[in-house]
Order: structure tokens, then sequence, then C-alpha cells
């Protein structure tokens, strides 16, 4: 994926994309501009497609995903900046399917404010983030680290009380 800065001011920062923007759920508000091209895009519970120029504006808390149809340019404009994800990683791969997502929403309950932790799975965990959401409205703070075949590395913090 390839992302450039363009620039920050005042705790405003400005991002492009070329390739898309993964899932993720953020901790401040967020406008993307889907500047040419085409994309899929997730907003929170909403599916669907659209054409360039289009914004999307979106909430503290609430995810979002932008998937390229054809060759696309994305500007984020972010009121806010991903501080590094703290925490132990726990390897979802070696527990019980039945399992896993109770551990991980178990883990979340026990968190305070800002504090967070890494899950890896042997495939997308996004169903779980689905879960948490409705569990935790607001509150889950979601985002990609690494993402190869059979290794999904997330990100999870809780961002409000």
């Amino acid at each position: 994926m390839v992302i450039n800065q363009v620039g920050s001011f005042n705790h405003m920062y400005v991002m492009l994309s070329q390739e898309g923007i993964l899932p993720s759920a953020k901790g401040y508000r967020r406008v993307y501009i889907l500047l040419e091209g085409s994309a899929k895009y997730m907003l929170g519970q909403k599916f669907g497609i659209s054409q360039s120029p289009c914004v999307f504006g979106v909430e503290e808390g609430d995810i979002f995903a932008l998937i390229p149809v054809d060759r696309a340019s994305i500007l984020e404009i972010s009121l806010g900046k991903d501080e590094e994800c703290e925490g132990e990683t726990i390897d979802l791969r070696f527990v019980e399917h039945g399992a896993r997502h109770p551990l991980v929403m178990k883990k979340f309950s026990e968190l305070k404010k800002g504090e967070g932790f890494y899950i890896i799975n042997d495939h997308d965990p996004l169903p779980l983030y689905f879960q948490m959401s409705f569990a935790f409205p607001k509150k889950v703070g979601w985002g990609y680290v690494e993402v190869k075949e059979d290794f999904w590395k997330i990100g999870i913090k809780k961002l409000k009380e």
C-alpha cells in the first residue's frame, strides 16, 4: 500500500493513497475524498460502490475501508494521528475457534481508556470487529498492522470510557 503524508497543520493530517484504505476504526474524525477512479467502500455497517469525486465523513470509532475498483487516488484528512498500540500480543491461531471471540472480548472489557493489545489470526477477523462494535459502541479502535496469507495482525485499542 502506498500512502504518502502530504502535510500536517495544528493536529490536522493529510495523507494521499493510490491503493486503498484497509478497514480501520480510529479515535478521531476523518474525511476521505475519492479524487479519481471508483472504489468499494465500507462505512460502519454500510457497504457500497462510489465514483469520484466523492467525500466520506467518518466519526470517532466508526470503521471505514475503501478498496479501489480501478486506479484511484484517495485523500485522507484527519483530526488526529495514530498512536502506537502498546500491549501484549495474543496469537489466536493456537486457540480453539469457539474460544477466540470470547477471549478477545474479555481482554478488551478489562482495558482502560487508551490501552490496547494485538491479535494474530489465520484469517481476516473483521466479524470480530463487528461483534465488538455492537458490544462496545464507539469504543473499539481497530487497525491492520500486518496482512499476509494466513497471517493477520490487528491492533485493538479502547477509545472511550
